[in-house]
């Protein structure tokens, strides 16, 4: 009679086979999750957008990018690749389907002149979308079966020298893998910071030496770069750390900038707090049906009955941009802590999730985004209503880095009656305007020559009101020799000028960076506060 005594349970071998699979999927969700709940996915996104890709790109990169992340580390871990693959596949699709329905339901409405729903090439886009996520998936599969096989090959061979155990050499192999895995989970997030931000943007905290860089200046000569009317740096123009030129005024007898420090007999210490309010969105058709505003109040303002200025910064949230490119609210608190600008509410208002890849922070010509009115109407209201502000355009400014550097002298110029100093950080101040450095701008103009005159700051220079030339205020930053920045500086600078209007030029070396806001910001902020106390603020 046959022995059967010895014979594998057929059941013991499928499970072995079906274990490591099993554990692909299981590390494929837990990193699906882990990206879910950690923010990356949304930081990427916003990150994408920064770099001028729309809305939607925005998304699909960062589901490729996440279905790429998902497999890569669930190979390492397991050595499970197909299984790995096909759970990276489902979580991608899982990730893009809300922007594929949004974009569907959009093909669906469409009619008359915008065209008609195209059935064919609905499934061509699906097909596309499937067949892209898979191959993203397989490469990189086989991509991280390359990277655990050299790992696992280097950690052997000195398991070897070591000790020569093949068996202790096998008990070592989860270990490689689990450094590996630990290593890609820790490198990848701080990679994306590098790329979209600065090399050293986790190399800096945002307290340590800022009182020493805010009182250094620039260190840029005020003659580079493109050349500026003769009398620019004099009259009106102040230059980092300068008193106000011999009759400079912003009025009858009021000095552009008053020195001293009013606000320290309530000087507060310690640390601001950050809220976050969630607004119905300004637009139709975008991916979000509201909009975020991280309101940072200043310390000392929950112990105490005071008013603050504010100051509005365009067009990002803190999260993603503000917070991860140059960590503001750390450069806020040792400036308000070491008395150098008085104690401020700061607004990060988010203008991006809309249908135009670009805000402008302007209402579209195609009525789809009203973000101007978005911050006058509904924005300034709210902050006004619900914290303790002092609720005058004095006690207003604007604050913005490359898309917000056109942002904010744009809102002041065209409402100066709500914003009193606008702060620009490689801006532009053309609106529409066509170059590789903004190759979206012109799209929520339309196009219209009307409609961009009506929103240049270039223009609107020169068409301001005398009362409003009066009681407005710039700060400029740029790479004097920089190709598009540094002529828009010096244009923009001119306009002034030629209109009376006062501004302090900041030029630096940077360039167009998260650098230059870092190195900047407390310079601007420091002069705000010296422009509001010229204005009364703290009376």
């Amino acid at each position: 009679m046959a022995d059967f005594s010895h014979r594998p349970d057929r059941s013991d071998d499928l499970a072995r086979r079906l274990a490591r699979p099993a554990a692909a999927a299981a590390v494929g969700v837990a990193v699906f999750v882990a990206l879910r709940l950690s923010g990356s996915l949304a930081e990427t996104s916003a990150a994408l957008e920064i770099m001028g890709f729309d809305p939607a790109r925005a998304r699909l990169i960062t589901d490729l990018v996440a279905d790429a992340t998902i497999v890569a580390i669930a190979t390492v871990a397991t050595r499970a690749g197909l299984a790995a693959a096909v759970t990276g596949i489902v979580a991608g699709g899982v990730l893009y389907r809300f922007q594929f329905a949004a974009e569907t339901r959009a093909a669906l409405a469409l009619s008359g002149p915008q065209g008609s729903f195209d059935a064919a090439g609905w499934a061509l886009t699906l097909a596309t979308l499937a067949v892209s996520f898979a191959i993203v998936a397989w490469a990189a599969a086989a991509l991280a079966l390359i990277v655990r096989r050299v790992v696992l090959a280097g950690w052997c061979d000195l398991a070897a020298i070591v000790g020569g155990d093949r068996t202790w050499r096998r008990a070592t192999r989860p270990v490689a893998t689990l450094v590996a895995l630990l290593l890609v989970v820790a490198t990848v997030p701080a990679f994306g910071d590098m790329v979209n931000f600065a090399p050293d943007v986790h190399m800096r905290s945002g307290r340590a030496g800022l009182t020493a860089v805010a009182q250094a200046g620039s260190d840029v000569p005020p003659s580079a770069g493109p050349t500026l009317p003769a009398d620019v740096l004099t009259h009106p123009t102040l230059l980092p750390g300068a008193s106000p030129a011999p009759g400079a005024s912003s009025g009858p007898g009021r000095p552009v900038l008053l020195a001293g420090r009013p606000w320290a007999a309530w000087q507060p210490s310690g640390q601001g707090t950050v809220v976050t309010a969630s607004l119905p969105a300004p637009w139709t058709g975008g991916r979000a049906a509201s909009a975020p505003v991280d309101i940072y109040l200043p310390p000392g303002y929950d112990a105490s009955t005071r008013a603050y200025p504010v100051i509005y910064a365009l067009p990002w949230a803190l999260v993603g941009a503000w917070a991860t490119g140059m960590h503001v609210t750390d450069i806020l608190d040792t400036l308000i802590d070491g008395g150098e600008m008085p104690a401020s509410i700061v607004a990060f208002v988010g203008m991006t999730g809309g249908p135009n890849p670009t805000s402008e922070c302007a209402d579209s010509a195609d009525r789809r985004q009203w973000l101007e009115h978005y911050l006058t109407d509904t924005v300034v209201p709210y902050l006004d209503t619900n914290y303790r502000t002092i609720a005058t355009a004095a006690a207003r400014s604007l604050l913005g880095y490359s898309q917000g550097g056109f942002c904010a002298p744009m809102l002041a110029m065209r409402h100066p009656d709500l914003f009193a100093t606008a702060m620009a950080i490689s801006g532009y101040y053309q609106a529409g305007i066509h170059s590789r450095e903004t190759p979206n701008a012109w799209r929520p103009f339309g196009g219209n020559a009307a409609v961009e005159a009506a929103y240049s700051p270039l223009v609107l220079a020169g068409k301001l009101s005398p009362a409003a030339r009066g009681t407005l205020f710039f700060e400029l930053s740029a790479r004097p020799s920089e190709p598009f920045f540094g002529p828009q500086y010096a244009a923009f600078a001119a306009a002034l000028h030629a209109a009376g209007i006062p501004v302090a030029l900041l030029p630096d070396t940077a360039g167009h960076s998260w650098q230059e806001v870092r190195d900047e910001l407390p310079l601007l902020l420091i002069t705000l506060g010296q422009r509001e106390n010229a204005m009364g603020v703290f009376r």
